[in-house]
Parts: structure tokens; C-alpha cells; sequence
């Protein structure tokens, strides 16, 4: 059961209602001081007519006082009071004045005495009324002046203030719960916002946002809070979805990386094992055939030892180990890979474009780097027709706004198409011209990219369809004034 049944009620009521409850409380208090206030002021008026009333009768003793007042303006309207003379024992011996009725005052001489130079209200003797009533004792103990006025005008007075200040009281209340709901509507109109925005949100837009507001308002600094919060669930979202998406892409490149591997794998250990069923099952003819089977043998042994190699330096890359770093002069090694090539193809035009005055040196594993250099100029010559020309570049650069060099090996082969562009460096990576013609494990260029990406460097590609393709990478250079020197 709900403790609390308030709480089911909307804010806007639960507001306009302690607004009007605050102001209905005010008013009753406001009226009930001001009533008071002049009802005081009415009595301790009367009190003073009294006063003026009662001292007009001389202070002699009730047989030498006359029977009415004297009749100067000292003692103002007459006919509005009753006066009774009283002997000693308080019985009432004369008793005039033209207001109608009379005070209910008892004839006992205690109660005279006790009341005497004090006003005190008593009630009517014919209604329901009441009077106000002074005593004045009379010399030598010989009786007292009783002087009384009736309250009826006072009472109405206070009963029609009364009835003025309910009527506006009610008015005043009910103007005030309309401008209420209409100020509280409007100032709650930003929470409808924020509501309105929460369930689109809720819907799945994490685009929406909170209208700003002034920030140095409650409403505008819980605004701006909220859209803080609502950005960086936006962005906690789109980078969880990047997660996933990065993820998939990376299961499924580990899938086909498991797939071609093995694949990789198991052919040249398929003839390694066909030759070794020949062998097991019947000797050599001669010895030409046994040097056949064991050239075989030591081929594919080779091949799968350098696919292993080659995967056990992928992981150590993936683990980001660092390399050993040193001065690495890369024109140097340009020149050694621009001659190994030759001798591999001594039909083709292989050149170096250098400023061969100028020092290009970089903080690196000399062999790791020869070895990424000496993949993508065998990729060159593996991927191109026979005497298509190779050129290697070696120019300066900027790489993250910092001093770098540029090393070039461009071919003039048939290029690569956007589909081989996008995917040239992936593990395991081969068109179906190179898995079929030529049988390499498709890791060069791959290689190449981890290495270079270890030195803090980057390999690119920029194809160019029929007329050959450029891969170009770029590293820091290691001094201060950019590695370069005559």
C-alpha cells in the first residue's frame, strides 16, 4: 500500500496546491491578526467613551448625585449607554439612557467592587448580544455609576470585515490558482522537453539532446548536464558497435588466416609425405631419383620452415616486443636492395633515384628493415611481367608534421585492381594470378607493413590500374635537424 498518495499526483498539482494551501494559510492568519488589531481599537474606544461617559457624573455621594448626567459635549452621545446608579448594596436605584435593553449586571456589591475602574463585557439581559460595561464607585462607600454601551455595532463591524476578507480571501485564492497553474505549466515545460527527449532516446535515437537554457539557471546546468551525459552514451555506444564490428572483422580475418595457414601448410606437407610413400613402398631406381625425392623433400621442408618463420615473426610484431634500435643508414640499404635485385633479374632496368651526398638515417633494426625492403622489391618482380622496370626513390618528407624520409619502389606492371588495393596487406592475401603462378605464402607484404609500423613508420600503397603501382614508406628520420647531412 502506498504510504504516500501524494506522490501519485502529477508535480504540477502537488506545486499549484502547496502554493495555494501557503497563501490560504497566509490570508487566515493576515485576517485573523487584522480582526484582532481592530477589534482592539474598537473596544478600546468604546472603553474611552465609557470613560468620557462615566466621569461626567460628579463625585459626590449618591444622595447629592443627580439623577442624569450633565448634558455638555463632554459626554458625548447620551442615548447610545445605559446608566444605572446602584446603592451600596448594588441594587439598581435609577436607571436611564435611550439605548434599548440593558447589560446583565449582577446586583451584588462584591462583584461591583471587583470590577470597578475596569471595563468588562458582559451579556445582554433581552438578547443575545453583549455589553460593555465600566463601574464607578460613588464616596463614602454610598454606591456606584454603571455605565454600559452595547457591542451589537462593534460586533458587526468585525462580522461584515469578516465576510470582506472571505469574499476576497476567495477571490484572492482562486486568481492565484489560475495564474499558478499557468506560471507552473510554463516553468515546467523545459521537464516535457526533457521528458519528450528521454523517450526518443529511449526509442533508440542517441542523437537527440536537451534544449539548452541560460547555464546559470537550475534548469539550463541540468540541461548541460544531461547533454554531457547523453554524448558520452552516444559515444560509449558508438565505439561499443565499432568493438563489435572491429571484432567480427577481426574473426573473420582470423578464420581466413587459419584457413590459408593451413592450407599453406598442408600442401607442401602433403608431398613431403607423398614422397616419402614412395619411398617407404619401393627404393629408388637410380641415384638421380633418389636426389629427386630428397630435392623435393628439402623444398617443401623449406617452404613450410619459412612459413613458420614467418608467422612466429608476425606474432612476435603482434606483441609489439621492441626491436633493437641503432643508426640505420637507409640509402645504404636502398643500394644493397636496388643490387640484390639485379642479380635475381638481370633482364630488367632496376634503379635508384637518390641524392646520394645526403645521409638518410633513422633510429632501427638494420636487418628487419632490409628484410621490408628486400619483400617489397621481390614483390615487385614476382607480381610484373619479365623486363618490367623497378625504380626505388629516396627523397626527404614529413610524417606527423616531423622531418621523415620517403623511400618509393614503384613498378610498371598492370597495377592492382581497388578490390587488391583495399586488401594487398592482409595475412594470407593472394590474387588468383599470384596463388596459381607464382606460390608464394602471401605474408611479404604483410611483413613489410608490421615491420615499418614498428619503426613508428607508415607503408602505403597508390595503385595505378595499367600502368603499375608505388609502395611507399615513409619514416622518421632520428636527429633533431631531420637525419639529414652532407
Amino acid at each position: 500500500m502506498n504510504r504516500r498518495p501524494l506522490a501519485r499526483l502529477p508535480l504540477r498539482v502537488r506545486l499549484v496546491a502547496a502554493v495555494v494551501l501557503l497563501v490560504a494559510v497566509a490570508l487566515v492568519a493576515i485576517s485573523a491578526i487584522g480582526v484582532a488589531v481592530l477589534r482592539g481599537q474598537l473596544v478600546d474606544r468604546l472603553d474611552d467613551q465609557l470613560s468620557a461617559v462615566v466621569n461626567c457624573y460628579p463625585d459626590v455621594p449618591l444622595a447629592k448625585n443627580p439623577g442624569e448626567p450633565p448634558t455638555d459635549g463632554a459626554c458625548g452621545g447620551r442615548g447610545l449607554y445605559r446608566v444605572q446608579q446602584r446603592d451600596a448594596n448594588g441594587t439598581v436605584v435609577n436607571d436611564h439612557g435611550q439605548a434599548t435593553g440593558g447589560p446583565e449586571v449582577p446586583a451584588d456589591a462584591a462583584w461591583l467592587k471587583a470590577h470597578t475602574g475596569t471595563p468588562v463585557t458582559v451579556a445582554a439581559l433581552d438578547a443575545d448580544a453583549s455589553w460593555r460595561v465600566l463601574v464607578k464607585p460613588l464616596p463614602e462607600n454610598s454606591g456606584w455609576v454603571v455605565v454600559a454601551a452595547a457591542t451589537g455595532e462593534l460586533d458587526s463591524t468585525i462580522s461584515e470585515l469578516i465576510r470582506i476578507d472571505l469574499i476576497v480571501g476567495a477571490l484572492g485564492l482562486l486568481m492565484l490558482s489560475i495564474v499558478s497553474v499557468v506560471l507552473i505549466r510554463a516553468g515546467l515545460r523545459p521537464l516535457a522537453e526533457v521528458e519528450q527527449t528521454a523517450a526518443a532516446i529511449a526509442a533508440g535515437d542517441l542523437s537527440q539532446r536537451v534544449p539548452d537554457h541560460p547555464p546559470q539557471t537550475e534548469l539550463g546546468r541540468l540541461c548541460r548536464a544531461l547533454n554531457t551525459m547523453l554524448h558520452q552514451i552516444e559515444e560509449a555506444f558508438e565505439a561499443r558497435a565499432q568493438s563489435v564490428a572491429t571484432a567480427r572483422r577481426s574473426e573473420e580475418r582470423m578464420r581466413r588466416f587459419v584457413a590459408d595457414a593451413g592450407h599453406d601448410l598442408r600442401t607442401p606437407l602433403a608431398v613431403i609425405r607423398a614422397w616419402a610413400d614412395h619411398a617407404h613402398t619401393g627404393p629408388p631406381r637410380d641415384r638421380a631419383d633418389l636426389e629427386r625425392i630428397l630435392a623435393t623433400v628439402g623444398t617443401e621442408a623449406t617452404r613450410v620452415s619459412t612459413l613458420v618463420d614467418d608467422l612466429l615473426l608476425l606474432a612476435r610484431l603482434d606483441q609489439q616486443r621492441a626491436l633493437a634500435r641503432q643508426p640505420v643508414d637507409v640509402l645504404a640499404l636502398a643500394i644493397d636492395a636496388v643490387r640484390d635485385a639485379q642479380l635475381l633479374a638481370p633482364d630488367r632496368e632496376i634503379t635508384l633515384a637518390a641524392d646520394h651526398s645526403t645521409a638518410y638515417l633513422v633510429s632501427g633494426d638494420d636487418l628487419r628493415l632490409r628484410q621490408a625492403l628486400t619483400n617489397l622489391t621481390t614483390n615487385a618482380l614476382t607480381h610484373t611481367p619479365a623486363g618490367t622496370p623497378i625504380t626505388l626513390t629516396l627523397s626527404p618528407g614529413s610524417l606527423h608534421d616531423a622531418p621523415a624520409l620517403i623511400l618509393d619502389v614503384t613498378d610498371q606492371g598492370p597495377g592492382l585492381t581497388p578490390e587488391q588495393a583495399d586488401r594487398v596487406f592482409e595475412r594470407f592475401y593472394r590474387t588468383d594470378a599470384a596463388r596459381t603462378s607464382t606460390g608464394g605464402s602471401g605474408l611479404g607484404l604483410s611483413i613489410a607493413d608490421a615491420l615499418i609500423t614498428a619503426h613508428e613508420g607508415t607503408l602505403t600503397l597508390h595503385p595505378t590500374p595499367g600502368t603499375g603501382a608505388t609502395f611507399r614508406i615513409t619514416l622518421p628520420l632520428s636527429s633533431p635537424g631531420g637525419g639529414l647531412g652532407r
